[in-house]
């Protein structure tokens, strides 16, 4: 695989989380690169590819990029969806999406990937401040259509989840 074919692996939808100052990882290297000098021309097309792909890859972890913020209208509709999943047993999800569900953990609404080898499986926890910006038209066709599902391994991974700290 190509490195710019990569690259848009990390570019959802056109959009990269943004750091405090506003940039994302790509702003950042136009910057570095008119500063630096480093450019296409004088490191070739794929080594300035593979350079351009390590500084946004390894940005996003040095720097506090976050997801575009939940706005009013998502933060209702994540409000409902919450609301609708309250009225369901443990174990019950919210299929926004093929890959992913929304789950009520016992005190706010949660979201989880489903698991590629295991058709139906919960497999991996997800922040919903940063994926449901990516995924509410998909949040409101469900709130549109609604649909529910009990997975048992949702109720398993609930039960052998850690304690949450308590405020005092």
């Amino acid at each position: 695989m190509a490195p710019d074919e990569l690259l848009q692996l990390f570019i959802v939808d056109g959009a990269l989380p943004k750091n405090d100052l506003g940039h994302t990882p790509l702003d950042d290297f136009e910057h570095f690169c008119a500063y630096s000098g480093c450019n296409e021309g004088a490191l070739g097309q794929g080594a300035f590819a593979f350079v351009r792909l390590a500084y946004v890859t390894a940005s996003l972890g040095r720097r506090g990029y976050r997801w575009a913020p939940i706005d009013d209208e998502l933060a209702k509709a994540r409000a409902n969806v919450g609301m609708l999943l309250r009225d369901h047993p443990p174990g019950t999800t919210a299929d926004i999406a093929e890959y992913c569900v929304l789950y009520w953990d016992g005190d706010e609404l949660a979201g989880a990937h489903l698991s590629a080898d295991q058709p139906g499986t919960v497999d991996e926890p997800f922040d919903t401040d940063e994926v449901l910006p990516e995924i509410a038209e998909a949040v409101d066709d469900w709130l549109k259509s609604p649909v529910f599902t009990f997975r048992p391994s949702l109720l398993e991974w609930l039960k052998d989840a850690p304690p949450r700290d308590s405020a005092v």
